[in-house]
């Protein structure tokens, strides 16, 4: 599977440590961009790159870093993360990572 997901900075991933990301889908067919929430690992590590999901990593404001990532998926956190609508994404997601924002619920 090939995915993409949009972060803050590029910097701000980090090798083998768990993040909470949102993946889009690059499929094509009727799934094409179909997101959802996750716990993952990434890395550029070569065995990752051969043997899990690629990953394409893009700024805030869509600029697109040239190398892909290796990307498993930990948790599945469902389709929307607790909190006020119309907020920051990202700090929705530092509070989970913190354990200050609960688990989202199920669907």
């Amino acid at each position: 599977m090939e995915y993409e997901c949009f972060v803050k900075r590029l910097e701000d991933v980090k090798e083998n440590r768990q993040l909470i990301l949102t993946l889009r889908d690059l499929s094509a067919g009727p799934r094409k961009y179909d997101a959802r929430i996750v716990r993952a690992l990434v890395s550029r590590a070569p065995d990752a790159l051969a043997h899990w999901d690629q990953l394409w990593v893009r700024s805030a404001v869509g600029v697109k870093d040239p190398q892909p990532w290796g990307v498993k998926v930990v948790e599945e956190l469902g389709d929307s993360l607790p909190g006020r609508p119309y907020t920051d994404i990202f700090e929705a997601a530092e509070q989970v990572e913190e354990g200050q924002g609960g688990r989202p619920p199920r669907l």
